[in-house]
């Protein structure tokens, strides 16, 4: 691969994506370490400068995410940097935004993040060994919208977890409704994904 092949836009967008999620982990911190104090809003909700940053630069990454993949294929630019980078800045945007929420912010379940988390390897797994047999499966409608989601959700979750007040059980519920689809999408994405591999991984 030449140098002009890795500085192309989509892999321009992917590189960039990388460099953001230190930024979004370091802003989620700074909210949970209280170092942010200067508060936007009122009493009930007092966002943060920093959570309303991280938000914000979560949301321009996952953007980013679904521009670098259609350029790439629109304008014949797919490369073996893109097809290896993309999936790592995907991965380490997204898990390290569900254990922090999980882990730290407390407004994800713990089984959610594991559940969105295994999937993920399960299905990197079957991908090398498929790789190492030569054989490539493109993920299905199903994994794409398992993201879409997953993105809507977290982008949701950055603004949610600023109240201060109690929130019903129901309400609760009601802002985790994309994280739950999310979850039923990777589960069936994912049991998809190894029964079309099957035939090659045995």
């Amino acid at each position: 691969m030449n140098q002009k092949q890795k500085l192309n836009l989509p892999n321009i967008l992917t590189l960039i994506r990388l460099l953001l999620v230190p930024v979004v982990v370091m802003l989620v911190i700074a909210n949970i370490y209280h170092w942010d104090k200067n508060y936007i809003f009122g009493e009930n909700y007092k966002l943060t400068l920093t959570m309303l940053l991280a938000g914000i630069v979560f949301i321009v990454a996952s953007i980013t995410d679904f521009l670098d993949g259609y350029l790439a294929r629109k304008n014949n630019q797919v490369t073996d940097f893109g097809k290896f980078f993309d999936p790592i800045a995907d991965k380490l945007l997204v898990n390290s935004t569900l254990i922090l929420f999980a882990s730290s912010i407390e407004i994800i379940p713990v089984w959610v993040t594991l559940i969105l988390i295994l999937r993920d390897i399960f299905v990197d797994f079957i991908r090398m060994i498929l790789s190492s047999k030569n054989v490539t499966l493109s993920a299905g409608i199903f994994g794409k919208l398992k993201t879409v989601f997953q993105m809507i959700g977290l982008s949701i979750l950055f603004f949610i977890s600023s109240f201060t007040f109690e929130m019903q059980v129901w309400q609760e519920q009601l802002v985790l409704i994309p994280m739950y689809i999310a979850v039923a999408f990777s589960l069936y994405s994912g049991l998809d994904y190894f029964l079309k591999a099957r035939k090659n991984l045995f």
